[in-house]
């Protein structure tokens, strides 16, 4: 986010108290929502389907979407401030706004990066939950024995955010690739590996492009299943991966599997359900095979108000509002890999997420 305050205007101000500078601060980021309600609201108005034709200003642009001049004026300027849009001077005079570079792939549903689901998701359960967060810090969800639930996102809801996030994969593919090279992975030597709870499959296939001889197995929910078939066909990759509608806790998985990957699956449970998914990878994973997991994981051993730990920390808020959930730490994770028989072997930070490797003790 831009920094809205220049502090260094506070100073030598006979005002300028801790608490002033305190409320400065405070008031920064109580209007961060600000950038969500501008992103948003272009999106519910086709702003950014409209801005992907080309330059415009905000008359023509007002035409276009049924909205007044003016409104359309203030979102565009307001979007100018996050550099979602560049605002500049049109040669027949006034402004007109473009989309910065990358914004149209992420912005317009159907990229492959599309933040749209994301922002779908947001309209029909961030807002809301968010505004509840006091409640849920009261009371928790719980199940009937009153234990920690795991997170109870709807189909409907999981379909939304899956299809939101792909754009976290290319940098953690390219890092986990690296890390398998270097155990001795070799594009032409066949291998399978199983993704758990895959999504649209977008890590597993990603790394069937990197790797030309690996097959990949995707387990998800039957709303799931057809999404990722879909984008294997798009990237070409179909031929290597098969999507199977599957209970990832109730039924077996597939084993004897050169690589068990398990994507932000692990922030969704309770830490007994993290338990289960750990004793289930020891039993699908091959004597020799690894066993890599991507999520959030809290580690105060390396640098306790990192990027990483920090995100991780806001992001267990969002699990706490939206049903169920956690960002577990390192110690926790290596409690679990004792316990089922793992033990790990590398832990690698990438954008908001850490890769954890594990392999048979």
């Amino acid at each position: 986010m831009p920094r809205l305050v220049d502090s260094t205007k506070l100073i030598g101000d006979p005002r300028d108290s801790a608490v002033v500078r305190a409320s400065h601060r405070v008031y920064e980021h109580l209007v961060a929502m600000f950038a969500p309600g501008l992103i948003e609201a272009a999106f519910d108005l086709g702003a950014f389907v409209a801005l992907a034709d080309g330059p415009a200003g905000a008359a023509e642009l007002a035409e276009r979407l049924d909205a007044d001049p003016l409104g359309v004026r203030v979102l565009l300027d307001g979007l100018s401030c996050y550099e979602i849009v560049y605002r500049e001077s049109a040669p027949e005079g006034g402004h007109r706004y473009r989309l910065a570079d990358g914004m149209a792939e992420c912005l317009l549903p159907g990229g492959l990066y599309s933040l749209a689901g994301r922002i779908r998701y947001d309209r029909a359960i961030g807002w809301d939950a968010w505004r509840d967060l006091a409640q849920h810090v009261r009371h928790p969800a719980r199940d009937d024995s009153g234990a920690y639930r795991a997170n109870q996102l709807s189909a409907e809801d999981y379909e939304s955010v899956a299809r939101g996030i792909n754009f976290w994969a290319p940098p953690i593919v390219e890092a986990l690739a690296g890390l398998l090279t270097d155990t001795g992975w070799k594009e032409e030597t066949p291998r399978s590996m199983l993704d758990v709870g895959c999504g649209t499959g977008i890590y597993s296939q990603l790394l069937l492009q990197r790797f030309k001889e690996l097959t990949a197995t995707g387990l998800d929910d039957p709303r799931i299943v057809p999404i990722a078939e879909e984008q294997a066909q798009r990237l070409n990759v179909g031929a290597r991966f098969s999507p199977v509608s599957q209970d990832f806790f109730q039924q077996p998985w597939p084993g004897g599997q050169d690589l068990v990957l398990l994507v932000n699956i692990f922030h969704l449970q309770t830490a007994d359900g993290a338990q289960e998914l750990m004793h289930r990878a020891r039993q699908a994973v091959r004597e020799d095979g690894v066993v890599a997991i991507v999520d959030h994981i809290v580690d105060d051993d390396s640098e306790p108000h990192s990027p990483h730990n920090r995100f991780f920390r806001l992001f267990s808020a969002s699990m706490l509002v939206t049903g169920g959930g956690d960002s577990f730490s390192l110690a926790e994770y290596d409690q679990w890999l004792e316990r089922a028989g793992l033990c790990r072997t590398a832990l690698v930070d990438t954008p908001m997420h850490r890769i954890l490797l594990a392999r048979l003790t």
